[in-house]
């Protein structure tokens, strides 16, 4: 009995489970885990940080448009003067229709025709210019007639009339040469004008140099701006008109008048700044 009771009791003891040991390795793991995340989280923000900073900061694509705007008009002084500045020029080759001026009674060479493709030639060169705006009296063969011209260039308030012609010799052949007229008694720089056209010409072409000279011509009489009259040459000189007749020669003299209406828009131009300048130190 004693036996049996003990074996009883043997199998009613509870078995206590056994402790689980923890793994070092895989605790480490998870420590070097979380240890990098952490660190990882404390770099990033600083970067995330000044990125959204430079994102708040970086100006919108309408903010640099605006500033691209703003510095295609930040001009100086000199610029805006020279955009606003504006010189205003009237071309006006003599006769037309049924004037036809002088001419070569052997050759049927007409004074209009031969003046016509100079003051187109001298328009085209001037008009070259940034500062400089062309107006020209006629491009073909047409009568304006001499008030015309001249209320033209009146109320147009241009800064120069340069009209252009051709001489004739009365009862002979000899006489050649280019000559240039401003208004008898002008005192608005026509005499001016009127030289630097004559050095300019005599400067390009190897011509015979008659000067300048005053007088009374309608069309540069009652002009209200400096106002001259170029006579490019005698249509009665056989060996002239001859001359006048070739494109390259027609070139020549529309370089020498151009060059000298330049010429003195430059110098009107700096006596106008030194005028504006000794105002504002006398005020």
């Amino acid at each position: 009995m004693s036996g049996r009771k003990n074996s009883n009791n043997n199998r009613r003891k509870k078995v206590k489970p056994k402790k689980r040991k923890l793994n070092r390795k895989k605790i480490m793991l998870l420590i070097c885990f979380l240890g990098l995340f952490i660190f990882g989280i404390t770099k990033l923000k600083p970067e995330v940080s000044q990125a959204i900073k430079n994102k708040d900061d970086k100006p919108t694509a309408t903010q640099e448009n605006i500033k691209v705007e703003e510095k295609q008009f930040e001009l100086s002084d000199e610029k805006k003067e020279s955009l606003e500045k504006k010189y205003t020029i009237l071309v006006d080759p003599g006769h037309g229709g049924h004037d036809k001026g002088t001419q070569d009674g052997t050759r049927k060479i007409y004074e209009k025709d031969v003046a016509l493709e100079i003051g187109k030639k001298v328009a085209a060169k001037l008009s070259k210019q940034s500062d400089v705006q062309v107006i020209i009296s006629r491009t073909e063969d047409k009568f304006i007639s001499l008030d015309d011209r001249v209320k033209m260039a009146n109320v147009q308030n241009v800064d120069a009339l340069v009209s252009i012609h051709l001489n004739a010799e009365g009862g002979g052949s000899s006489a050649n040469g280019v000559e240039t007229y401003y208004r008898t008694g002008a005192n608005d720089g026509s005499d001016k004008l009127a030289n630097r056209i004559q050095e300019t010409i005599a400067s390009y072409i190897a011509i015979k140099d008659r000067g300048t000279r005053e007088d009374i011509y309608k069309v540069i009489k009652d002009a209200r701006m400096p106002a001259v009259l170029v006579e490019c040459g005698f249509l009665t000189n056989p060996k002239e008109s001859k001359k006048l007749l070739s494109e390259k020669y027609q070139n020549q003299l529309a370089d020498g008048i151009s060059q000298g209406v330049l010429s003195f828009l430059d110098e009107q131009s700096k006596h106008t700044k030194k005028l504006t300048l000794y105002k504002v130190s006398f005020f």
